[in-house]
């Protein structure tokens, strides 16, 4: 087959290509439209993947970032204590 052959495909195609690296592919298919994946490289979260809860807002920074494991969220500590304002009494619980 010369590098100028034509090759006509006839009922249902389907491409799949697993890519690593820079590649160039250019195609003409004449039939019905198909859908291309654009996989995208990503970075790779780095942070603390456990978190204590605390009084105060805490935020892992990964967006757009890939992560290797699952994030834990301990249980409150048991010395941890709320306090709540009725209007008339502290209650500490």
């Amino acid at each position: 087959m010369n590098t100028n052959d034509t090759i006509v495909l006839d009922g249902f195609c389907k491409i799949v290509n697993y890519l690593d690296g820079q590649c160039s592919i250019t195609s003409q298919l004449d039939g019905n439209p198909f859908t291309v994946l654009k996989v995208k490289e990503f970075d790779y979260y780095v942070g603390a993947y456990e978190v204590t809860p605390s009084a105060n807002i805490q935020t892992l920074s990964t967006a757009d970032l890939m992560m290797q494991d699952n994030v834990t969220i301990n249980p409150i500590p048991s010395n941890y204590g709320l306090i709540t304002w009725n209007g008339s009494a502290l209650t500490v619980s």
